[in-house]
């Protein structure tokens, strides 16, 4: 089965390469198609419900270790520097969860506000984070 699902996902990317913006790098691309797959071949076998199913994870390597702590601290700084304005929204959606229309209460403003310093907060990262793609 997950012979199959690797050769869907790379017939899928080939597919859909057209599709593909670049907002993300191509294996985070190939990874949640992979995973969608999975999920999807999981949910139509029956014999696993997918809310039991153990998240499996390959142990890290130490330097990989190294490089994520040292991308999460990069990130960290990289939101604090944000302005409050947009930070704020960002830390409330991305870490909180919140909807959209809770931050707009919160924060007092509108909706459309909200939506705006969210994804100008994010371009800012992107470009900030760009070295790391």
């Amino acid at each position: 089965m997950a012979e199959d699902i690797a050769q869907d996902t790379f017939i899928r990317a080939f597919r859909g390469l057209g599709d593909f913006r670049g907002d993300s790098q191509v294996r985070s691309w190939l990874y949640r198609i992979a995973t969608n797959l999975s999920l999807n071949a999981v949910t139509r076998r029956k014999e696993y419900p997918s809310d039991t199913m153990p998240e499996l994870r390959a142990p890290d390597s130490p330097s990989r270790q190294a490089e994520s702590s040292e991308l999460r601290d990069h990130l960290a700084e990289a939101i604090e520097q944000l302005p409050d304005k947009l930070r704020r929204p960002l830390v409330l959606r991305e870490i909180e969860h919140r909807s959209y229309e809770e931050i707009a209460q919160e924060l007092d403003i509108p909706l459309n506000t909200v939506r705006t310093r969210i994804l100008r907060a994010r371009k800012s990262l992107r470009s900030e984070l760009e070295d790391w793609r």
